[in-house]
Protein backbone atom coordinates (compact mmCIF):
# COMPACT_ATOMS: atom_id res chain seq x y z
CA UNK A 1 0.00 0.00 0.00
CA UNK A 2 2.80 2.41 0.91
CA UNK A 3 4.49 1.68 -2.38
CA UNK A 4 1.35 2.54 -4.33
CA UNK A 5 0.98 5.80 -2.40
CA UNK A 6 4.62 6.70 -3.07
CA UNK A 7 4.26 5.95 -6.79
CA UNK A 8 1.01 7.93 -6.98
CA UNK A 9 2.57 10.91 -5.16
CA UNK A 10 5.61 10.96 -7.46
CA UNK A 11 3.41 10.59 -10.54
CA UNK A 12 1.09 13.42 -9.51
CA UNK A 13 4.04 15.65 -8.58
CA UNK A 14 5.94 15.13 -11.83
CA UNK A 15 2.75 15.35 -13.86
CA UNK A 16 1.81 18.66 -12.25
CA UNK A 17 5.27 20.12 -12.90
CA UNK A 18 5.21 18.90 -16.50
CA UNK A 19 1.79 20.44 -17.06
CA UNK A 20 2.97 23.72 -15.53
CA UNK A 21 6.00 23.91 -17.83
CA UNK A 22 3.89 23.02 -20.87
CA UNK A 23 1.16 25.49 -19.90
CA UNK A 24 3.57 28.38 -19.41
CA UNK A 25 5.62 27.60 -22.53
CA UNK A 26 2.66 27.40 -24.89
CA UNK A 27 0.31 29.76 -22.98
CA UNK A 28 -2.34 27.06 -22.58
CA UNK A 29 -4.50 27.73 -19.54
CA UNK A 30 -1.67 29.41 -17.63
CA UNK A 31 -4.04 32.12 -16.31
CA UNK A 32 -7.20 30.02 -16.17
CA UNK A 33 -7.22 29.72 -12.37
CA UNK A 34 -5.31 31.26 -9.43
CA UNK A 35 -3.99 27.78 -8.58
CA UNK A 36 -1.95 27.84 -11.81
CA UNK A 37 0.35 30.32 -10.08
CA UNK A 38 1.82 27.42 -8.12
CA UNK A 39 2.74 25.32 -11.16
CA UNK A 40 3.70 27.71 -13.97
CA UNK A 41 7.35 28.66 -14.25
CA UNK A 42 7.13 32.38 -13.61
CA UNK A 43 7.74 32.75 -9.90
CA UNK A 44 9.27 36.18 -9.23
CA UNK A 45 10.64 36.75 -12.71
CA UNK A 46 11.92 40.17 -11.74
CA UNK A 47 11.11 43.39 -9.96
CA UNK A 48 10.57 46.70 -11.69
CA UNK A 49 12.18 49.93 -10.52
CA UNK A 50 8.88 51.71 -11.14
CA UNK A 51 5.65 51.76 -9.18
CA UNK A 52 2.58 51.33 -11.38
CA UNK A 53 -1.03 52.37 -10.88
CA UNK A 54 -3.80 51.81 -13.42
CA UNK A 55 -6.60 54.28 -14.09
CA UNK A 56 -9.82 53.60 -15.97
CA UNK A 57 -10.98 56.75 -17.78
CA UNK A 58 -14.35 56.81 -19.57
CA UNK A 59 -15.22 59.35 -22.27
CA UNK A 60 -18.89 60.29 -22.57
CA UNK A 61 -20.75 61.43 -25.67
CA UNK A 62 -20.46 65.02 -24.45
CA UNK A 63 -16.67 64.75 -24.42
CA UNK A 64 -16.54 64.73 -20.63
CA UNK A 65 -14.06 62.32 -19.02
CA UNK A 66 -14.92 60.24 -15.94
CA UNK A 67 -12.52 58.37 -13.66
CA UNK A 68 -14.04 54.95 -13.01
CA UNK A 69 -11.71 53.70 -10.30
CA UNK A 70 -11.72 53.55 -7.40
CA UNK A 71 -15.32 52.37 -7.59
CA UNK A 72 -17.97 54.34 -5.64
CA UNK A 73 -18.46 51.40 -3.27
CA UNK A 74 -14.75 51.14 -2.44
CA UNK A 75 -11.85 49.00 -3.59
CA UNK A 76 -10.36 45.76 -2.33
CA UNK A 77 -6.76 46.26 -1.21
CA UNK A 78 -4.95 42.96 -0.87
CA UNK A 79 -1.78 44.50 0.55
CA UNK A 80 -0.56 48.05 0.95
CA UNK A 81 -2.02 51.02 -0.94
CA UNK A 82 -2.49 49.27 -4.32
CA UNK A 83 -6.02 48.48 -5.50
CA UNK A 84 -7.09 45.20 -7.07
CA UNK A 85 -6.73 46.53 -10.62
CA UNK A 86 -3.10 47.48 -9.97
CA UNK A 87 -2.20 43.79 -9.61
CA UNK A 88 -3.48 43.11 -13.14
CA UNK A 89 -0.17 43.84 -14.87
CA UNK A 90 -1.31 42.15 -18.10
CA UNK A 91 -4.53 44.21 -18.32
CA UNK A 92 -6.53 40.99 -18.56
CA UNK A 93 -9.40 42.03 -16.28
CA UNK A 94 -9.67 45.80 -16.69
CA UNK A 95 -12.53 45.53 -19.18
CA UNK A 96 -14.57 43.44 -16.72
CA UNK A 97 -13.89 45.95 -13.94
CA UNK A 98 -14.94 48.85 -16.20
CA UNK A 99 -18.06 47.00 -17.35
CA UNK A 100 -19.10 46.26 -13.77
CA UNK A 101 -18.65 49.89 -12.67
CA UNK A 102 -20.57 51.29 -15.65
CA UNK A 103 -23.36 48.74 -15.22
CA UNK A 104 -23.92 49.75 -11.59
CA UNK A 105 -23.66 53.55 -11.89
CA UNK A 106 -25.67 56.31 -13.55
CA UNK A 107 -23.92 58.23 -16.34
CA UNK A 108 -24.32 59.59 -19.83
CA UNK A 109 -23.73 57.22 -22.78
CA UNK A 110 -20.07 56.24 -22.91
CA UNK A 111 -18.07 56.24 -26.14
CA UNK A 112 -14.69 54.91 -25.08
CA UNK A 113 -12.83 53.69 -22.02
CA UNK A 114 -9.08 54.13 -21.61
CA UNK A 115 -6.82 52.12 -19.36
CA UNK A 116 -4.00 54.50 -18.44
CA UNK A 117 -0.85 53.41 -16.65
CA UNK A 118 0.80 55.77 -14.18
CA UNK A 119 4.44 55.00 -13.42
CA UNK A 120 6.91 56.63 -11.08
CA UNK A 121 10.28 55.65 -9.66
CA UNK A 122 10.00 53.51 -6.55
CA UNK A 123 12.66 55.54 -4.82
CA UNK A 124 10.00 58.19 -4.21
CA UNK A 125 8.12 55.71 -2.03
CA UNK A 126 10.63 55.96 0.80
CA UNK A 127 9.68 58.16 3.78
CA UNK A 128 10.69 61.81 3.77
CA UNK A 129 13.18 61.44 6.63
CA UNK A 130 15.04 58.67 4.78
CA UNK A 131 14.98 60.71 1.57
CA UNK A 132 16.63 63.68 3.30
CA UNK A 133 19.34 61.37 4.66
CA UNK A 134 20.13 59.81 1.27
CA UNK A 135 19.52 62.56 -1.30
CA UNK A 136 20.41 66.24 -1.42
CA UNK A 137 17.69 67.28 -3.88
CA UNK A 138 14.10 67.84 -2.85
CA UNK A 139 11.64 64.98 -3.10
CA UNK A 140 9.54 65.79 -6.18
CA UNK A 141 8.02 62.69 -7.68
CA UNK A 142 7.13 62.76 -11.38
CA UNK A 143 4.64 60.37 -12.96
CA UNK A 144 4.69 59.04 -16.52
CA UNK A 145 1.30 58.27 -18.06
CA UNK A 146 0.82 55.74 -20.83
CA UNK A 147 -2.36 54.55 -22.54
CA UNK A 148 -2.37 50.76 -22.28
CA UNK A 149 -5.82 49.74 -23.58
CA UNK A 150 -8.73 51.37 -25.38
CA UNK A 151 -12.23 49.87 -25.17
CA UNK A 152 -15.41 50.77 -27.01
CA UNK A 153 -18.77 51.56 -25.41
CA UNK A 154 -19.38 47.84 -24.78
CA UNK A 155 -16.00 47.47 -23.03
CA UNK A 156 -14.66 45.44 -25.93
CA UNK A 157 -10.96 45.95 -26.81
CA UNK A 158 -10.30 48.33 -29.68
CA UNK A 159 -6.57 48.68 -29.16
CA UNK A 160 -3.99 46.91 -27.04
CA UNK A 161 -0.49 48.20 -26.29
CA UNK A 162 2.55 47.02 -24.43
CA UNK A 163 3.02 48.22 -20.90
CA UNK A 164 5.01 51.40 -20.38
CA UNK A 165 8.24 49.67 -19.33
CA UNK A 166 8.10 47.21 -22.24
CA UNK A 167 7.32 50.08 -24.64
CA UNK A 168 10.29 52.08 -23.35
CA UNK A 169 12.59 49.07 -23.75
CA UNK A 170 11.34 48.50 -27.29
CA UNK A 171 11.81 52.17 -28.15
CA UNK A 172 15.37 52.12 -26.82
CA UNK A 173 16.20 49.07 -28.93
CA UNK A 174 14.95 50.88 -32.02
CA UNK A 175 16.60 54.27 -31.44
CA UNK A 176 19.83 53.64 -29.50
CA UNK A 177 22.70 53.11 -32.03
CA UNK A 178 24.74 51.06 -29.56
CA UNK A 179 21.84 48.72 -28.82
CA UNK A 180 21.03 48.50 -32.53
CA UNK A 181 24.60 47.36 -33.23
CA UNK A 182 24.39 44.75 -30.48
CA UNK A 183 21.04 43.57 -31.85
CA UNK A 184 22.53 43.05 -35.30
CA UNK A 185 25.27 40.85 -33.83
CA UNK A 186 22.89 38.82 -31.66
CA UNK A 187 21.45 35.46 -32.64
CA UNK A 188 17.74 35.39 -33.53
CA UNK A 189 15.23 33.40 -31.52
CA UNK A 190 11.62 32.39 -31.95
CA UNK A 191 9.11 33.71 -29.42
CA UNK A 192 6.53 31.09 -28.50
CA UNK A 193 3.94 33.69 -27.53
CA UNK A 194 4.89 36.87 -29.43
CA UNK A 195 3.21 40.11 -28.45
CA UNK A 196 0.70 41.27 -31.02
CA UNK A 197 0.14 44.97 -31.55
CA UNK A 198 -2.69 44.49 -34.03
CA UNK A 199 -6.01 46.11 -33.08
CA UNK A 200 -8.67 43.78 -31.76
CA UNK A 201 -10.96 42.28 -34.37
CA UNK A 202 -14.75 42.49 -34.42
CA UNK A 203 -14.68 45.72 -32.44
CA UNK A 204 -17.00 48.66 -32.97
CA UNK A 205 -16.69 51.26 -35.70
CA UNK A 206 -14.54 53.47 -33.48
CA UNK A 207 -11.23 53.77 -35.35
CA UNK A 208 -8.19 52.28 -33.68
CA UNK A 209 -5.20 54.53 -33.27
CA UNK A 210 -1.72 53.72 -34.53
CA UNK A 211 -0.08 51.08 -32.38
CA UNK A 212 3.59 51.83 -32.90
CA UNK A 213 5.66 53.51 -30.22
CA UNK A 214 4.35 55.06 -27.02
CA UNK A 215 0.97 56.73 -26.76
CA UNK A 216 0.92 59.35 -23.99
CA UNK A 217 -2.29 59.86 -22.08
CA UNK A 218 -4.31 62.98 -22.76
CA UNK A 219 -3.35 64.42 -19.40
CA UNK A 220 -0.09 64.79 -17.48
CA UNK A 221 0.48 65.56 -13.85
CA UNK A 222 3.02 65.27 -11.07
CA UNK A 223 2.32 63.60 -7.76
Amino acid sequence: MKRYLAVATITIYLGTLSWGIFSHTFAVGHVSHPAMYYVVWDMFCGWSGYECRQHLIAQGESGQYYKLNPAPWGEFKAFGPADRIDYDSFAAHSQNIARNILRNTEHEPIQRIFLVEENWSKRYNIPDYLWSMKFEEEKESYSYFHTRMIYNSECEPVESRMGWIAAINSKNLETDPRLAKMRNKAKPFYAVTPYSQAPAQNASSIPAYATDGILPASYQQTQ
